[in-house]
């Protein structure tokens, strides 16, 4: 008997920006110790930076 092992490979996505005449090549991947979403953490930055600059004088 032979014995097979399945294992969960996330392929990074790869993806290339020119902003100003500079490229920028972003290679995003996904943890399985995430636990959050990359929606719900750029929501989560944004809310803490508006509070940040709301509690600045």
């Amino acid at each position: 008997m032979s014995t097979v092992l399945t294992q969960k490979i996330n392929a990074p996505v790869v993806r290339q920006y020119e902003i100003g005449g500079v490229r920028y090549i972003v290679r995003a991947t996904v943890s399985d110790r995430a636990r959050e979403n990359a929606v719900t953490k750029i929501n989560r930055l944004i809310q803490g930076d508006l509070e940040q600059k709301k509690s600045q004088p």
